[in-house]
């Protein structure tokens, strides 16, 4: 019994047991061998680099990916600039195509006064429209559906009833507002008898076009609708009627198409651009996956093992001469 409780009792001569001092090295080891891993972890690709001589591949892959897709978005930037130019010049020629004796400094002052001046641009619009194939220099053309073409609608909005006398300053009005169709196939000249009552005009017409100056870029032309309304307003009754033509753009993909003359290398290095920053990306997207796996490992790790070691700690009470284990519940 005495020799076990000597053994029991033996010391490393600093009143520990030897055992608590190979325990307590053990336990600095593990902390400091997570800790050497945390710092590698968060280093940059440099500090690696000199740490252990390995070379940043994901740092090169990443400056890499940058590189392709600005090029990619520039790209982008100068397509789309070609859209949206060839819907604004569009707007104009259709301005200036319709609009008699329209000025672009007249844009927001463009309006008739008189009667005859209502009846004159009305008879311009629809005269224009159909002559346009003579008159055009651009590739516009009439929307056909089957074997017909879609015609020009004219409507007018008025009130319903109503007997207006401003000599007398009396006047007996309808709310109610009705609108009246005209569909045009061909020309014809039209007459209003209730100026006092109009509230607007609307010409609506659909015309078609083709980008062809994206050919030049390689890229394939797309096919444009344009939906164009012309309006007449005459809300303020103030013997001043103002005139707009705005336009909705549809693009579509054309149904049928031929390019000659070009070079299909173009459309091979455009492919293949596109699979290099297809493949970029997906190789990118698996390295950084990995990096957050690493990471989140990390942190398992590093939970466990801190927990461990804190298990052990409270898994027995050193005190000098003396080691009593407890037992944990």
């Amino acid at each position: 019994m005495e020799d076990t409780g000597e053994l029991y009792g033996s010391s490393a001569g600093n009143g520990y047991p030897f055992w608590a001092n190979s325990h307590q090295h053990l336990d600095f080891e593990a902390v400091e061998c997570f800790r050497r891993k945390l710092k590698y972890f968060f280093m940059n690709p440099c500090e690696k680099y000199k740490a252990r001589g390995r070379k940043p591949w994901k740092l090169f892959l990443q400056i890499i990916k940058i590189a392709i897709i600005t090029i990619q978005l520039v790209s982008f930037g100068l397509s789309n600039q070609m859209v949206v130019t060839f819907k604004e010049e569009n707007l104009i020629t259709f301005k200036h195509l319709f609009l008699k004796d329209y000025t672009d400094s007249h844009a927001d002052t463009y309006a008739v006064y008189t009667q005859a001046e209502v009846y004159g641009h009305i008879d311009y619009v629809v005269d224009q429209f159909f002559r346009l194939q003579n008159i055009t220099v651009g590739n516009n053309a009439y929307e056909k559906n089957g074997q017909t073409y879609t015609p020009m609608v004219i409507c007018q909005e008025f009130f319903r009833n109503g007997s207006i006398s401003p000599s007398n300053e009396t006047f007996e009005i309808d709310g109610e507002v009705d609108v009246v169709p005209f569909v045009l196939l061909v020309p014809f000249e039209l007459y209003f008898s209730f100026f006092d009552r109009l509230l607007a005009v609307n010409i609506n017409f659909t015309l078609k076009a083709i980008n062809l100056q994206t050919v030049e870029y390689h890229e394939l032309p797309d096919c444009y609708d344009f939906s164009i309304k012309i309006t007449f307003d005459n809300r303020a009754h103030s013997g001043r009627i103002r005139i707009y033509l705005d336009n909705d753009v549809e693009i579509n993909e054309c149904k049928d198409w031929r390019v000659t003359g070009a070079s299909p290398r173009n459309i091979y290095y455009t492919l293949f651009f596109d699979s290099v920053i297809i493949v970029t990306c997906l190789i990118s997207l698996i390295l950084c996956s990995r990096s957050v796996l690493r990471g989140i490992n990390l942190q398992f790790v590093s939970l466990v093992g801190l927990f461990s070691l804190r298990i052990s700690m409270l898994s027995f009470h050193i005190t000098p001469n003396k080691c009593i284990f407890t037992v944990d519940q």
